[in-house]
């Protein structure tokens, strides 16, 4: 047994010079988040919206109101982007637990694919419902 300290860090510390953030890193981050963001916030929303289309024109009208200024869209794109997101992120780790895609240039350009697409799959969406 040597009395000699180990001078190797015991974990890659994440913003020290023994790790470099990775793209994995970001999407696992990103996947948490926005499951996070959809469960408190978007299914509150689309409950409030049916529930205000189930009760009547009134209630409807109330509701389309409240997300038809800058406050109430800013959450639906916020929203679209999640759910985008969460459901390409999704299918990237189903293609995962089928063993495949775990080279290093598949896992980045699977990575830069659901980040790419998410944001002109959302632009598209909206451009369509506009």
């Amino acid at each position: 047994m040597s009395s000699k300290p180990d001078s190797r860090p015991l974990s890659p510390y994440m913003l020290g010079p023994y790790y470099r953030f990775q793209i994995t890193s970001l999407l696992s981050i990103s996947g948490r988040l926005t499951g996070l963001f959809l469960a408190v916030v978007t299914l509150p929303v689309a409950l409030a919206w049916l529930l205000a289309l189930a009760a009547g024109p009134d209630s409807f009208a109330t509701v389309k109101a409240l997300f038809s200024g800058w406050c109430g869209k800013a959450v639906l794109l916020v929203s679209m982007l999640c759910l985008v997101f969460h459901t390409l992120n999704g299918i990237r780790h189903l293609a995962w637990d089928t063993g495949k895609g775990f080279e290093m240039s598949t896992v980045r350009a699977s990575g830069w694919a659901v980040i790419i697409g998410t944001f002109l799959l959302t632009a598209l969406a909206w451009w369509w419902a506009s």
